[in-house]
């Protein structure tokens, strides 16, 4: 090789060398941009209350005084599962009636005034009668709620007061929904969580005094009603006793005007009945 060549030769070796440590400078000293930092949690003095939260609800609870509609009602266990369309009726506060069809008629009609519960089942032609108590109405219900609580799981409200006196409120950072907690007499808690922009609620949890988490209700499709937005899917999961109800509605309608006969059953020709208080 003549010396001109290896000359050319080192430049270029030389060269490449050079950009090899301006780029590998520049890589080094020029700083990457950084991510942006998470936004700070709200400050108490920019969440809403508790009573502001759940002012919404408060108001569905106090304008819903009926509900007539169509609904499939799924429920499972660990044992069984099943889904059945029925018709609903329920007048608040304890008052309901569910009429489950089957593909020759209606299979099973529970009915109740908060007072009594009576359950005629055509098939066995046998009509059961006893005190509206929650062991009564899960002989044909499958969960153990008192009429008070099934009626307000039919309209899409918590199962207990909405009471928020010593709640606490933040907003959870991954949802960025709103969390309310509030303790219950006696012990444990009562979680409402509602969406930031249009505080309907979303979930509602109760929880024992160790935070284990007793029973769920989720609430979802959202629709107007006559003026209000009503969920027309409801899940209430128990995870005690593994169960799970959910119901879709159909179709539905706000404080239509029904009679109080609808929530009784009288006695019908050829049918017997039992006493249900006089069985174990």
């Amino acid at each position: 090789m003549s010396r001109k060549a290896r000359t050319t030769a080192s430049n270029v070796k030389i060269t490449a060398f050079a950009l090899a440590l301006l780029f590998s400078a520049s890589c080094t000293l020029t700083p990457r941009p950084s991510s942006p930092a998470p936004a700070p949690p709200p400050s108490a003095s920019t969440l809403p209350t508790g009573q502001e939260l759940l002012q919404s609800l408060t108001d569905r609870r106090t304008r819903t005084t009926s509900l007539r509609g169509l609904a499939r009602i799924a429920y499972k266990d660990t044992a069984e599962k099943g889904t059945a369309r029925q018709a609903v009726a329920v007048m608040a506060p304890d008052h309901f009636r569910l009429e489950l069809f089957s593909p020759v008629g209606i299979a099973a009609l529970v009915t109740t005034n908060g007072q009594q519960l009576a359950a005629y089942l055509p098939q066995e032609k046998m009509v059961y009668r006893g005190a509206a108590t929650p062991r009564n109405a899960a002989r044909f219900l499958r969960i153990m709620l008192s009429a008070g609580q099934v009626t307000s799981l039919l309209l899409g409200l918590p199962l207990l007061p909405l009471d928020v006196d010593g709640g606490s409120m933040r907003l959870d950072p991954e949802s960025r929904h709103y969390e309310l907690t509030v303790p219950i007499p006696g012990g444990g808690t009562q979680r409402f969580m509602c969406e930031q922009k249009t505080r309907r609620l979303l979930r509602w949890e109760v929880r024992d005094k160790a935070e284990l988490l007793l029973a769920r209700m989720s609430l979802a499709d959202y629709r107007a009603v006559q003026g209000q937005d009503f969920p027309f899917e409801i899940a209430l999961v128990d995870l005690q006793g593994n169960q799970e109800a959910t119901i879709y509605y159909e179709q539905l309608e706000l404080n239509p005007t029904l009679p109080p006969t609808l929530f009784t059953l009288s006695p019908i020709a050829g049918v017997q009945e039992t006493n249900l208080d006089a069985t174990p």
